[in-house]
């Protein structure tokens, strides 16, 4: 009997002589745990912590902060969103195990575990019944809710006679802010714009699980591959009209539906290098026209919009993606230095050429200015633009080391607390051990991500993920050191951690095809596990196989 046909009965050859005893482990035996079927331990663990911190930390939210500064027009409706999209997550995981999930359970249980840390913040923030006011409206919102958060405290701690002392006389009403606090970012965004705010953070989940059907199956891909023209052609001109002809400030209707265009481009540029990626590693043949062209064409082609509205951090994603796809697709390492030369150029000219990008730069390194040097015209102007980091560096010293707790510590005072300055919210809420915790929790993540790439031998699969790796880490870490104020802010949205409807459906599709490809590696290796040869008998007497 051969040895493979020993582990797999589990016998022990009783019969055999007495003699040298070997012991086998059985290694590669394809039980359910070692063909990736069931989550690790420690994964389970720390989805269950975060699932039970996302609970705890809203509920304490709801009764702790709702009461002493009063809630936006929807705040319920939100805290229903957000444990919907806790179910869906669960769910979506339950799913991939009823498929057949073989691939790295990393991949899709960290951003649950990102989602759950970091969702309790925003809840917060998208709660508070002034942060999405604008103009005098929000100075009236902050008031009322200052007014309330006073008259609440002295309902709770003041007994009876001193309140009547007080108030002298009847208690005054505790006003209710939420009203005017959105009446104009209500008014100036459509249904639409409201309900894909509101709807993707449980919709995501299912953005993944889509992402993973698709990608698992090699038929699906290998369509992409030969036919790419068929979805980037269209893609692509429908990305250059909204980026070009209905954009103020980056944005249509508050949103940047073009997030979801995203992976499109990852796949088709994937595609596009694994078909000439040996041509592409020769210095010489980059310069055929043909070439020149597909480079443009696929390549420079989407970040040309942002080049021209002046969105320099999306530039930065769309071109940062493509330049690790091109080192990762043909393994040389000129082109990292001849990618370096590009962005050392275009950074250049953005921060000297473009008012908006340059004026980023100075906030970041030179916010507290001595201001007697200029007119009052122009100090007025500068305090206006200083106001956003003033606040971002309040809230990281507010913070401390552990945090004012979840919900507390005013982070929504800060003007996109939830986007551009999402770190600072966390460390107003957790302090410096919450953010740092978080950070390497996300470097954990990106990690998991390079990782599936780099076992990957196919140039497509393998520039795939990289893709998606740069698409996800690169505006974590903008945004990241740009709300700490050591790089200028860019305004790129960060995945699972901050505000950004598109960007979060279009994340999470992203990471469901990256497990989609981590799935067909692991499949394959068990395949080619199970038909490898048998190990031959041994053919010495005196060996007793236990």
């Amino acid at each position: 009997m051969a040895i493979r046909d020993l582990f797999r009965k589990g016998r022990t050859d009783a019969a055999a002589p007495e003699g040298v005893t070997v012991r086998i482990k059985p290694h590669n035996l394809p039980s359910e745990q070692r063909a990736g079927r069931v989550v690790p331990g420690f994964l389970w663990w720390g989805l269950l912590l975060a699932s039970a911190f996302y609970v705890a930390a809203h509920f304490s939210i709801v009764t702790g902060v709702w009461p002493q500064h009063g809630t936006s027009p929807g705040a319920g409706g939100t805290f229903i969103r957000d444990g919907v999209a806790l179910a869906a997550w669960i769910a979506v995981l339950v799913a991939l195990r009823s498929l057949g999930y073989r691939g790295s359970w990393a991949l899709v249980v960290l951003p649950i575990l990102i989602f759950g840390i970091t969702r309790p913040t925003q809840f917060q923030i998208f709660t508070d019944p002034a942060y999405q006011a604008t103009g005098s409206a929000r100075a009236r919102a902050n008031d009322l809710k200052a007014t309330r958060a006073r008259l609440t405290s002295i309902e709770r701690a003041y007994t009876e006679e001193r309140r009547a002392v007080v108030y002298q006389g009847n208690p005054p009403e505790i006003p209710d802010p939420f009203e005017r606090a959105v009446e104009r970012e209500a008014q100036s965004r459509g249904f639409f714009a409201r309900s894909a705010a509101h709807f993707s953070v449980f919709i995501a989940p299912f953005a993944l699980l889509v992402g993973f059907l698709l990608s698992r199956e090699p038929a699906v891909m290998r369509w992409v591959r030969n036919r790419r023209l068929i979805p980037f052609l269209p893609t692509l001109a429908v990305f250059f009209v909204l980026t070009i002809g209905f954009t103020k400030l980056g944005k249509v209707g508050g949103m940047t539906p073009w997030e979801l265009f995203l992976p499109i481009f990852i796949v088709i540029w994937a595609a596009t290098l694994a078909e000439d990626a040996y041509n592409l590693a020769r210095p010489g043949a980059i310069m055929e026209p043909r070439r020149l062209l597909n480079l443009f064409l696929y390549g420079a082609g989407p970040v040309i919009p942002f080049l021209i509205i002046r969105e320099l951090g999306l530039s930065i994603v769309l071109a940062g993606s493509l330049a690790a796809m091109l080192l990762v697709g043909t393994r040389r390492g000129w082109w990292a230095g001849l990618m370096l030369v590009v962005w050392v150029g275009l950074v250049f000219a953005a921060f000297n050429v473009d008012e908006r990008s340059a004026t980023r730069l100075e906030l970041a390194y030179d916010p507290y200015k001595d201001a007697s040097q200029m007119s009052p015209e122009e100090q007025e102007r500068w305090a206006a633009k200083l106001h956003q980091m003033k606040l971002f560096d309040a809230n990281v010293i507010e913070g401390g080391l552990l945090g004012a707790g979840p919900g507390r510590g005013h982070a929504e005072t800060a003007p996109n607390a939830a986007d551009d300055g999402f770190i600072t919210a966390i460390a107003t809420h957790w302090g410096l051990a919450g953010t740092v915790s978080l950070v390497l929790l996300y470097t954990l993540f990106i990690i998991q991500l390079l990782s599936v790439a780099a076992r990957e031998s196919g140039a497509f699969e393998r520039t795939l993920v990289t893709g998606v790796a740069m698409l996800i880490g690169i505006p974590f870490w903008l945004a990241t050191l740009g709300g700490i104020r050591l790089i200028p802010l860019t305004g790129v949205a960060t995945a699972f951690a901050a505000h950004g409807g598109a960007k979060l459906l279009a994340s999470a599709f992203a990471v469901g095809l990256a497990a989609g490809v981590s799935h067909r590696r692991a499949r394959e290796d068990i395949m080619d596990e199970a038909l490898a040869p048998p190990v031959s008998e041994p053919h010495a007497q005196g060996i007793r196989i236990v």
